[in-house]
């Protein structure tokens, strides 16, 4: 288990060192204001000014991006205008928001602008935000890193979706029925699995993602013996669809013959296969 968890090839979990080299930046940066010997009250009115902008550029964003969306209402969001809403605002309607309140206040305290120059502020932060949007000069693209961080946490990766697809496509069919075959089989067979314990189904999961089409192949003490049964199906319109398991005899390290019935997981192979197609391209 522990040459598992030690391998370079499988990526760990992304820690908060991102966050904690922010919180370092902000710092530097206030160091840094606090030996140019400035105004602490002028710092703020900046400070102010400029999250304000970054405020007002996300709802703008949200407000844009609905412009949009109304008009898939029903293909994308199921009628629902909510969804919609939500789909575009949620962000800016929790965080945003609040955070752009507060620094209207704070803008408002600090400056002694009148509210006719207050408004006029607004409308020029508003301007300035619509006028990079319609360039491209303030909208990126993610880079590959905060691509890859946003599947991992919403669990929407190439392999989890693979997952998935392999659980319900197959082990949510097998599985129930596992016991049934065996036992079919032991009545053919002299009741050669008689260990109820063993009857298991093994999933083979390589570190190396490499799958073997013949066990054989890949380890010589791994030899093919028997097939158990077929489970005949109807699914997706084909008639009697066939999902077959191999048993195999394992030499052991005591040098005894164990009997198994492995399966590996093809989706960790379409995933290998995914991502050196990528690679190519």
């Amino acid at each position: 288990m522990s040459g598992v968890q030690t391998s370079p090839i499988i990526p760990k979990p992304r820690g908060r060192r991102a966050h904690y080299a922010t919180w370092g930046f902000i710092v530097l940066c206030i160091f840094a204001m606090y030996h140019m010997e400035q105004s602490w009250h002028h710092l703020a009115e900046y400070i102010t000014f400029y999250f304000a902008a970054l405020q007002i550029g996300a709802l703008l964003r949200g407000v844009c991006n609905l412009m949009e969306e109304i008009w898939h209402v029903q293909s994308r969001y199921r009628s629902s205008w909510w969804r919609v809403v939500v789909a575009c605002l949620s962000p800016s309607l929790r965080r945003h928001m609040l955070l752009l309140l507060i620094s209207i206040c704070a803008y408002m305290a600090l400056f002694s602008d009148t509210g006719l120059q207050l408004f006029l502020n607004l409308i020029l932060l508003c301007l300035c935000q619509l006028l990079s949007f319609a360039f491209g000069l303030q909208v990126r693209s993610p880079s590959a890193v905060e691509v890859s961080e946003i599947c991992e946490k919403n669990n929407r990766n190439v392999a989890q979706g693979l997952a998935w697809s392999y659980y319900v496509g197959y082990l949510k069919l097998v599985l129930p029925r596992l016991k049934d075959l065996i036992s079919e089989f032991n009545r053919a067979n002299n009741n050669l699995l008689k260990c109820k314990e063993t009857w298991k189904l093994h999933i083979l999961l390589p570190v190396s993602c490499e799958i073997y089409d013949d066990l054989q192949k890949a380890d010589s003490h791994i030899q093919y013996w028997k097939d158990l049964p077929a489970l005949q199906l109807d699914r997706a319109g084909t008639k009697w669809r066939s999902y077959k398991q191999s048993i195999y005899t394992i030499l052991g390290e005591d040098k005894k013959v164990h009997l198994s019935s492995p399966a590996q997981r093809r989706g960790r192979a379409t995933s290998m296969l995914v991502s050196r197609q990528r690679r190519q391209l």
